[in-house]
């Protein structure tokens, strides 16, 4: 794929090359509260690399949610491994490492024991791998691992197409986010070309939901509020969508709802999560607004326009606004 900028440098492409040549296992992982683009990657990789023959398997510590378990290969995502059964472990769409939480009881993934690859497009990446792949200028995760498949010269099948062009129509806010740049549409052209399948992709993300998250939805919806300064905040306990048979990753799009409001200047979803923590994920439209400042106050990160932050052992707590209190 020929873009305005390469998104893979030639000499890191070589490293990979001599080092899959070694026949390594790998581990490929995906960040905690997955979205479209490293469940789209890590997939993709992870097909591409077993056709070519690579010992490769893929986790995740969190589910997919709901609205991507249409993807392709989801079956293949498993949510522990044995660290032991490694040579590498190849983290996708991670700014920090510590973004997968598997660090915090298999400290062997990030010991010198483990080679590291690196494949992401954040800002905040400051390539700590032994091999890297990061290019901030990138669109998605996915955008990089398209260019790095075709100059690995490895077969990309319309089901493999579909699980990247996801990452990429995702992480543009389907196409309307202002990283979508004419290098973003040339590769989702390139990729249904390959047999992408855009409706189905379209279809499932934005456009499919049950009752029961619809409900949920509802509830979330009625507890919205917006501040003086023009932040839309609202609060999700967990008894919120397990009284409706719904689930945390059920949240799943309702923030970029919520951030469709012109006079929202930035949202903020704060969610109880299963493990007794408090997740937030903040939006933004607007040109002048960095969510992802405001997200590493919290010791979170991602990208200015989308990120998040975890607030561990704590819970929810409504007066007249939410706020975040500790157990």
């Amino acid at each position: 794929m020929t873009t305005q900028k390469e998104l893979i440098e030639a000499t890191e492409l070589e490293k990979l090359k001599k080092y899959l040549s070694s026949k390594p296992r790998i581990i490929i992982l995906a960040h905690a509260g997955p979205d479209g683009d490293t469940v789209g990657a890590t997939l993709a990789l992870h097909e591409t690399f077993s056709n070519a023959g690579v010992d490769v398997k893929v986790a995740c510590i969190d589910p997919i949610p709901t609205n991507l378990q249409f993807v392709p290969f989801t079956d293949r995502m498993q949510n522990d491994f044995n660290e032991d059964d490694f040579d590498a472990v190849f983290f996708v769409d991670c700014g920090a490492r510590k973004m997968t939480k598997f660090q915090e009881y298999k400290e062997r993934i990030l010991s010198d024991k483990m080679v590291k690859l690196n494949l992401d497009h954040h800002p905040t990446n400051d390539k700590w791998g032994e091999i890297n792949f990061v290019a901030s200028h990138a669109a998605s995760s996915t955008q990089i691992v398209f260019e790095l498949l075709q100059k690995l010269e490895f077969k990309i099948t319309p089901k493999i197409a579909t699980c990247l062009l996801l990452g990429i129509y995702t992480d543009t806010g389907s196409f309307m986010h202002q990283n979508t740049t004419p290098s973003v549409y040339k590769a989702a052209a390139e990729l249904m070309k390959l047999g992408a399948n855009f409706s189905l992709i379209a279809k499932n993300v934005f456009r499919s939901n049950d009752f029961k998250v619809l409900k949920l939805w509802g509830k979330v919806l009625q507890n919205l509020y917006v501040t003086s300064d023009g932040a839309a905040i609202v609060g999700v306990n967990k008894k919120d969508y397990e009284s409706l048979g719904a689930k945390r990753e059920d949240l799943a799009g309702v923030i970029d709802y919520i951030n469709s409001m012109p006079e929202a200047k930035y949202s903020v979803l704060l969610s109880e999560d299963e493990k007794g923590n408090v997740k937030a994920s903040l939006r933004t439209r607007k040109p002048d607004v960095d969510v992802k400042a405001l997200a590493e106050k919290f010791g979170g990160g991602g990208h200015v326009k989308a990120s998040g932050f975890t607030i561990k052992d704590s819970r929810l707590e409504k007066e007249i606004k939410w706020k975040i209190v500790e157990k």
